[in-house]
């Protein structure tokens, strides 16, 4: 067998190769070939005519302890790795292993924040974390998709704002545009101004930025950082909470993925839920939404539930205000088609008067004729 990891090559995400690197060097240390580069390692596993169903089984029973979504990451990688090297596990296996893996799951208690207590978090953030959050909770994109984006992916000028997702950059590979709330594009617009300079002074700090400087990047910076600007926020509001898995691990309840429940759970209230899950890159939605609604009637659709995501605004009052607007313009339009109707009406008396003056001068006509001939 000629063993190759060029697979990893063929993914466009560079989380999702780190991932699976980090299970295949995992896996081997567990099964005990733990000398060399991961390529040397992977080569001396194949060498070593092993039984890859009980280095499996091996390799689950030490893992079965990490964070759930950890543990299906680490056998997705293992078993990536081997086939694409030729070796398929009867899929009765890998069932039974996911199966034994029930029961140490840990209780999610990720929490949602209000949109009180999303904006007290907002608060301890400078330009570039506040743009960047509210984008993330008012867009229900993800947070790898968002510090992908480039200034060109943003049309600040649409109303609402839209935002261009690439097909490299989403998890489905398929490109979708986003829609950000107005206080979102404020808050881009505002960072935009000061992004050069802080960008320069990054530089100058850090060897890991090219030292040209040139990153055209809405957010020029790493998800570690992003994550560091959330947690110290978050610290600093005091919603600090967390809950730990069965290895002791611990996370935040209110971490940046909750943004995404924040938008769902906001916009599915109002507007129809296939259309919201689209929004967010569902692609089980998106080809349906996209065939049956054109992007101005999802624009339409993502304007009737930006209040329910406005953080710093008053969300309530923009409903009501809406509202308002809308019943008016319902009531202007019935006088627009009253009147209409009556210019319609107006109008076909007139052209019964004039086909009635237009009679009477023919009748005129023909007796002043016949008058003339009697004479």
């Amino acid at each position: 067998m000629v063993m190759s990891l060029e697979y990893l090559k063929t993914y466009s995400s560079k989380s999702t190769v780190t991932v699976y690197k980090w299970a295949l060097s995992k896996f081997l240390s567990h099964v005990g070939i733990k000398e060399g580069s991961l390529e040397e390692r992977a080569k001396a596993y194949f060498a070593s005519n092993r039984n890859y169903q009980e280095d499996i089984t091996f390799f689950f029973t030490s893992i079965k302890d990490l964070p759930p979504k950890s543990r299906e990451a680490a056998l997705a990688g293992v078993r990536v790795f081997l086939m694409e090297n030729g070796v398929e596990l009867p899929a009765l296996f890998w069932r039974k292993l996911r199966g034994r893996g029930k029961g140490s799951r840990a209780l999610m208690l990720d929490k949602v924040p209000s949109n009180t207590e999303l904006k007290a978090i907002l608060m301890h953030m400078d330009a570039k974390g506040k743009s960047l959050f509210l984008t993330l909770a008012s867009s229900g994109m993800r947070i790898g998709e968002a510090l992908k984006l480039k200034i060109d992916d943003l049309d600040l000028s649409s109303d609402p704002a839209r935002i261009t997702i690439r097909g490299e950059h989403t998890k489905t590979g398929n490109p979708r545009v986003a829609f950000i709330s107005s206080e979102a594009k404020e808050a881009i617009q505002e960072w935009l101004k000061i992004r050069e300079g802080e960008l320069e002074t990054a530089v100058k700090r850090s060897a890991r930025f090219p030292k040209e400087g040139k990153d055209d990047r809405v957010w020029p910076f790493e998800d570690n950082t992003a994550y560091l600007i959330w947690r110290n926020a978050v610290e600093k509001s005091g919603f600090a909470k967390k809950f730990q898995y069965n290895n002791g691990t611990e996370r935040l309840t209110v971490h940046p993925h909750v943004l995404r429940k924040f938008f769902r759970t906001r916009m599915a209230t109002v507007i129809p839920v296939d259309v919201t899950e689209a929004l967010m890159g569902h692609e089980g939605y998106l080809t349906e939404v996209y065939r049956r609604y054109s992007l101005e009637d999802l624009a339409e659709f993502y304007k009737k539930g930006e209040h329910a995501l406005l953080v710093f605004g008053n969300g309530k009052d923009l409903a009501v205000l809406r509202a308002e607007v809308e019943e008016k313009n319902k009531q202007l339009q019935q006088i627009i088609n009253g009147l209409v109707s009556e210019n319609l009406e107006l109008k076909e008396r007139l052209k019964r008067l004039e086909d009635g003056f237009r009679e009477v001068q023919e009748l005129k006509k023909a007796l002043e004729e016949a008058v003339g001939k009697k004479s």
